[in-house]
């Protein structure tokens, strides 16, 4: 677990921790990252409460998530790993031991997880994760794709992965973490909602803006490329192509023409298919950029939403 200005939350989640009924004992891993609020100040009351149940991380300075992540690592030291922050808590109590079962039962499975609630936090709106896929394992290429329907708190991984040297200048991590057991074995899925995940604005990935998100998406395909199975080469090519594509219209949008141009330099020197599929479009970006043709003229293009899924 880790914990960043949670107070509004983090007793919930750790009560719901707390009251998970399992035939075996399990370690809570806590990492509290310097709130600014009262968060540190509760997770300590509970380690004070269950002082055998608690090992805690706290540093004395705001270190981040990524490094959040390789400092508590070494710190589980379980047969499989539960993963849960502390804005987001779980609804079963016995949603640990019904993991742990599912993992026993199969050793070609690297990880499971679960449907879950998303409540967004800024508007109310709540809806069920839906899974699409024809059996319970999740494929790569979904993943890939952008097609990800696994939420934080529904993941138990086998603890098989060490982090990559690399780990802490990568942007995100459940992603990377997914992709790598991807590598190892089987991704499962279990039809059954045991977790509550919320969506906020103070969210890493969700307080941040979309261009920097897509920056951040490149950064980390980019180390992916050469991690990944040779036979994703070109899936991971077309993520190239279309967050050029979105990185460029972007810079349109806020007139960073010599910006615009570098990147759509990138974008026609990236995976052909793509560039086929999206000619016109592309073509168009072109007349922008280079024959000062007219933005007006363009502006259901120029106005798209980012695309985040590759069809």
């Amino acid at each position: 677990m880790s914990a960043y200005n949670h107070e509004k939350y983090i007793a919930r989640c750790l009560d719901s921790v707390l009251s998970q009924k399992t035939d075996f004992d399990f370690d809570i891993v806590l990492g509290e990252d310097c709130s600014t609020d009262k968060t540190r100040e509760i997770v300590l009351g509970y380690k004070e409460k269950f002082p055998d149940k608690f090992k805690l991380y706290l540093p004395e300075k705001n270190i981040g998530m990524m490094e959040m992540d390789v400092a508590t690592n070494p710190m589980c030291t379980g047969e499989y790993l539960a993963l849960l922050n502390g804005d987001d808590y779980w609804t079963d109590e016995n949603k640990l031991q019904t993991q742990a079962d599912f993992l026993d039962s199969r050793p070609d499975t690297v990880m499971c997880y679960h449907k879950a609630t998303v409540i967004n936090e800024d508007t109310g709106y709540e809806f069920e994760t839906v899974y699409l896929e024809n059996t319970d394992v999740l494929p790569v290429e979904s993943l890939l794709r952008g097609y990800n329907p696994v939420m934080t708190p529904t993941v138990m991984m086998r603890n098989i992965l060490p982090l990559p040297e690399w780990y802490e200048q990568m942007p995100y991590g459940d992603m990377l973490t997914y992709l790598l057991l991807s590598q190892k074995g089987k991704i499962r899925y279990i039809d059954k909602n045991m977790s509550i995940y919320r969506v906020h604005s103070n969210g890493q990935w969700q307080g941040d803006s979309m261009y920097k998100n897509l920056l951040k998406d490149l950064k980390f395909y980019k180390t992916m490329s050469g991690v990944l199975d040779k036979r994703y080469s070109k899936l991971v090519n077309i993520i190239f192509a279309q967050r050029y594509f979105d990185i460029v219209l972007s810079n349109i949008r806020q007139n960073k023409i010599d910006q615009a141009k570098r990147y759509f330099r990138k974008l026609i020197a990236s995976e052909q298919s793509y560039l086929m599929k999206n000619i016109r479009d592309i073509l168009n970006i072109h007349k922008i950029l280079y024959e000062n043709e007219s933005k007006d003229k363009h502006n259901e293009l120029i106005s798209r939403e980012i695309k985040w899924k590759i069809n």
